[in-house]
């Protein structure tokens, strides 16, 4: 057949176009989405459903005193075929093997504006810094001022543009007299059928298959060594594992992983729903449209704008939750996040909206609002929500608007301590409405879970639904190592899990909803043996020898004291003589002493008062040697006082319609295309 060679603008498949660019090693980076000194975003690999919003920038960079060069440009053309392969050819410093582009068009490149009929807004310069290496930045955190790189920058932006047309697109962008970047975006037809009326995504933050091991061996019984009772999520008929690498590094955060959820695009460290460029401003750069945006603005012709709850036992302005419906490069920005909640450009307005926070709803004594704004008023007066903050005022409620409901300044308490150590829960100045009070009176995850599905379905059982719900702790307690505590919460959600399933049935929803339950990252938590308490608290403090002696592995690793008498997912009693010997690969130093903290969270370590650095090295907490724990040498930075994530794939769990594009192995952005699919999403 003959082509014409108009035809073949960049190449036949024979022929290379240009090297795609591999991740390139190291520890630091000028800007995570852009290798060169020329930027795209979205930049390569960028996954779209058609007709979703998204924002385009462009950034030129010069590192010193030089000046970046402001005229550039940026084409657009669809391809007809394209393709990368794999070399052998050792024609790269960092790796022996590379990637070539292979690509194929009918038509010439357009200019950006043109093609899409959109127009850039003005010109913009700005400048940051940044540091090469590590030695550049472990100079900089002891005081010296020159060791960071300097950047000069120009750059346009494009805002809420849309690729109707799927396939193939390369993006390139011309500057510096010659030089290049490309990027090639590829965009799916957008879902014409709908198999799930409704979707709750339950998020284990940090949940590993170990940690639902552990928390399986705490709660079932066994004879024999086989269970006699299994978890609720061990039923679920499709498994699949999800890979959790964010755009540029090896070990996610739950903002970008939790934006990879919800957007179908990765993200860097902090980020939520946005591709995170070097501009001053963290609420400006690019944007991708929010599986809940794209839920309220589904056509009418697959059931028209949707319900949307987001339920967490974290602070609701937090990186999980927040990914839902909150655009912003940085996650700590809470109380700009709460407005952007009833008041941002897009704002997506949840129906229900439950969890921890308050602190950031309020100016009163303790509050951190924006501009000391009362949002509770806020919330009640501009959109019409009801406003609770305790158990008692939840459960009653029976309306037909939108429920608000925090529960405590901060994170909520966790399982462990709202329903076994009680005392903890008094703590003056955790009420979400500021002062002295203690919040005493909070929901357990299951509570808020089952009234936001009744709000949700008296608003929406017509068009469906979209419910996120977090059960936070499993995360903020491996953080300081308190194991029992994380894997009480991995119990609430499991319990949680059931008590929805049964929910649904007794509604007649449960053949209309998709239910998948998955972690936005893990740990790198495992049980290696158990542990006589008893035995171990019978040496004294330093005695490490003889208390480790008290480890059981192999054969001697017996089993755990714990038992449910009274059926109800929990272990009776906490505070028991054998337990886990159980651990991270990453952690400060601290001492061990494998039993549970019946006065609140452990604080593993503190800062040393004579540090000769400008910053805080922390040693083992005295106060946490209750029991006189084994000295463990932290395997993390000086200023570590926290255990970190981990990068192994988490488990996904899948059931009801659609389920069934959930096995196997996935990245998590594929998590949010199998989602849309299931819903219908996808706008004009």
């Amino acid at each position: 057949m003959h082509i014409p060679t108009t035809t073949l603008l960049l190449s036949l498949s024979i022929a290379a176009v240009a090297s795609a660019g591999l991740d390139k090693p190291g520890q630091f980076r000028r800007l995570g989405a852009c290798p060169d000194m020329g930027c795209i975003f979205p930049p390569d690999r960028a996954h779209f459903i058609a007709g979703a919003k998204f924002d385009v920038r462009v950034e030129v960079h010069a590192e010193g005193s030089t000046s970046p060069n402001p005229k550039y440009t940026l084409q657009i053309q669809k391809l007809d075929q394209a393709h990368t392969s794999t070399s052998t050819d050792n024609n790269d410093d960092y790796n022996p093997k590379y990637q070539r582009r292979f690509a194929r068009a009918n038509s010439p490149p357009q200019d950006f504006s043109t093609f899409l009929d959109a127009k850039p807004s003005p010109q913009e310069t700005w400048n940051f810094t940044y540091f090469k290496d590590a030695a550049a930045y472990w100079k900089a955190r002891d005081g010296d001022t020159t060791t960071a790189t300097p950047v000069n920058v120009v750059s346009t932006a494009w805002r809420q543009v849309q690729l109707l047309d799927p396939g193939t697109y390369q993006v390139t962008l011309q500057y510096d007299s010659g030089k290049t970047t490309e990027a090639l975006w590829t965009v799916d037809p957008a879902p014409t059928t709908r198999k799930a009326k409704n979707v709750i995504l339950f998020i284990g933050d940090g949940m590993t298959t170990a940690m639902i091991t552990a928390a399986r061996l705490l709660s079932k019984p066994h004879s024999s060594g086989h269970y006699l009772q299994k978890l609720h999520l061990d039923q679920f008929p499709v498994l699949g594992h999800v890979m959790t690498h964010s755009l540029d590094s090896l070990i996610t955060d739950s903002a970008n992983s939790a934006s990879a959820y919800n957007t179908g695009h990765k993200s860097s460290v902090n980020a939520l729903g946005v591709y995170p460029d070097s501009s001053p401003d963290p609420f400006d750069d690019p944007k991708q449209e929010l599986l809940a945006e794209l839920m309220r603005r589904r056509s009418k012709k697959l059931g028209g704008r949707g319900g949307v709850g987001i339920v967490t036992t974290a602070d609701v302005w937090d990186a999980t939750p927040a990914a839902v419906f909150s655009h912003t490069r940085r996650r700590d920005e809470g109380a700009r996040i709460i407005d952007q909640m009833i008041r941002g450009p897009t704002a997506v307005v949840a129906d229900v909206y439950m969890g921890g926070g308050g602190n950031k709803f309020h100016g009163n004594k303790g509050g951190e609002s924006l501009n000391g704004t009362d949002y509770y008023a806020a919330y009640e007066k501009e959109r019409g929500y009801k406003v609770v903050h305790d158990k008692a005022s939840m459960l009653t409620y029976e309306g037909d608007g939108p429920l608000l409901g925090i529960f405590h300044a901060g994170n909520m308490n966790v399982w462990l301590d709202r329903n076994v150590y009680k005392h903890n829960l008094n703590s003056p100045g955790s009420s979400p409405l500021g002062g002295d009070a203690s919040a005493l009176d909070q929901p357990n995850l299951d509570q808020m879970v089952i009234k936001g599905l009744e709000v949700l379905d008296r608003r929406y059982r017509k068009e469906g639904w979209f419910m996120m719900a977090e059960a936070a702790a499993v995360d903020i307690m491996m953080h300081p190592l308190d194991y029992d505590r994380a894997l009480a919460d991995l119990l609430e959600l499991d319990s949680t899990v059931g008590k929805t399933k049964a929910w649904l049935k007794r509604q007649g929803l449960d053949k209309d909803t998709l239910i998948i339950v998955t972690a936005d990252h893990g740990h790198s938590f495992d049980v290696y043996g158990s542990v006589d308490t008893q035995y171990f608290n019978s040496f004294e403090s330093e005695q490490d020898l003889e208390k480790k002696n008290s480890i059981g592995t192999y054969e001697f690793s017996g089993w755990p004291s714990y038992v449910d008498a009274d059926g109800d997912g929990f272990p009776d009693e906490w505070d028991v003589q054998y337990t886990l010997a159980a651990g991270t690969v990453a952690f400060p130093s601290h001492r061990e002493d494998f039993q549970v903290n019946i006065n609140g969270s452990r604080v593993p370590a503190v800062a040393q008062g004579n540090s000769h650095h400008h910053y805080s090295e922390y040693v083992p907490n005295p106060g946490d040697n209750v029991h006189g724990g084994i000295m463990k040498a932290g395997t993390l930075k000086a200023e570590a006082n926290n255990g970190v994530h981990s990068f192994q794939d988490v488990p996904l769990f899948a059931m009801g319609p659609g389920s069934e594009a959930f096995a196997g192995v996935m990245d998590n952005t594929e998590v949010f295309h199998k989602i849309a699919q299931a819903l219908g999403l996808g706008g004009k």
